[in-house]
């Protein structure tokens, strides 16, 4: 009995704990739910038990790898594999993606509370019952972490080219998408021609090594995504993305960099900047935006960001959302090869302006 009870209390300690929650539409009884798993404070809850608590339904189609959602506006769809919700024509975006956890797909609060308040048409009532729980294993952010410090603790390099090497991170891949244009085409697609046109200019005229995170149509966990600005040698990151939005309006390119290098900044106050005062990722940016300018491409500006992709430390990385897919005159242009060339030649040009200021700054 002396054996059993420590083994017994390491198995109970080891196993995940359940949260609850609970869920109503306005008007109507709250329907507690105890399958749930939390991760960092955001609970995940089994779509199947939010559908039935709001009065909806919905089931899995293994064929097109969805779960569709039966609602009075119509047919919905999501997917791990997505960050939208599907109603449709009409994408709208997600916080979080679902995702499969101990074999059921599961949603966060932010689903719950705003694309299905969308469907059932009316506000829905949430209150997470263990907002401290931590019920996801630790081992990936662990390992992240690991990574995000050797980035913190990287090194400028005092001898030899003052760019080294350049990592490129074309988002998503496989069935990761990433945002979706009305006729079909994906975020991925134009994310990954870029990055190989860049790849090329950058070798070709300056000779140097460029590790990409992907280089075919396939889906990478974020620590392979990392992995490439984690070479020694590498003294630029950059992260190429493509958006849309629920508005035909919006256009442009978008720079994003990490939110402890500096204050959001449009392109009219980034020109009334010092270069001295900005990080090294915004002088990055900074140059992004005067070459991309150069060639006739809009730039609206360059903005803090916590996106987990950013990571962490003094590494020069910037996230450059190469358009909006939503737009129907921009997406027929990143569908075009000769603009994606132009594009690709505009961040060669921009990495080269940005390497001659640092030449001149050490001189």
């Amino acid at each position: 009995m002396r054996l059993f009870l420590p083994i017994l209390f390491f198995v109970l300690t080891a196993m995940p704990l359940f949260a609850a929650v609970d869920i109503a539409p306005r008007g109507k009884d709250p329907v507690r739910i105890t399958d749930v798993y939390q991760q960092g404070g955001v609970p995940y809850i089994a779509v199947e038990d939010a559908l039935d608590a709001v009065g909806l339904s919905g089931h899995w189609n293994s064929i097109k790898h969805v779960f569709l959602i039966r609602s009075a506006r119509g047919w919905a769809e999501i997917s791990p594999a997505s960050g939208y919700l599907k109603l449709g024509e009409d994408y709208y975006p997600l916080r979080e993606k679902p995702r499969f956890i101990d074999g059921r797909l599961r949603v966060t609060d932010s689903f719950v509370l705003n694309q299905l308040s969308l469907l059932v048409g009316k506000p829905i009532y949430f209150n997470n019952l263990d907002p401290d729980s931590d019920t996801i294993a630790e081992e990936e952010p662990n390992s992240l972490e690991q990574l995000f410090a050797f980035l913190l603790n990287k090194k400028v390099k005092r001898s030899g080219p003052l760019i080294r090497a350049v990592a490129i991170d074309p988002g998503h891949g496989g069935l990761d998408t990433g945002a979706i244009a009305e006729n079909g085409f994906k975020e991925k697609a134009v994310n990954l021609k870029v990055a190989e046109k860049l790849t090329k200019q950058l070798k070709m005229k300056l000779g140097i090594p460029i590790y990409l995170s992907r280089d075919g149509d396939y889906e990478l966990t974020l620590e392979q995504r990392l992995a490439p600005a984690s070479k020694e040698d590498v003294d630029i990151w950059l992260l190429l993305h493509a958006q849309a939005s629920l508005s035909a309006q919006p256009r442009g390119v978008n720079l994003f960099i990490r939110p402890e290098e500096g204050a959001s900044v449009t392109v009219a106050e980034e020109e009334e900047q010092q270069p001295v005062k900005l990080s090294e990722s915004h002088q990055l940016a900074a140059q992004l935006a005067q070459a991309l300018r150069e060639a006739g491409i809009e730039v609206n500006g360059i903005y803090r960001s916590s996106l987990l992709s950013l990571g962490r430390g003094d590494l020069p990385t910037v996230q450059v959302e190469l358009g909006y897919l939503s737009h129907p005159e921009e997406l027929k242009s990143l569908q075009d090869d000769e603009y994606q060339e132009r594009l690709a030649q505009a961040l060669y040009q921009g990495i080269r302006y940005y390497a001659k200021a640092k030449k001149e700054s050490v001189q």
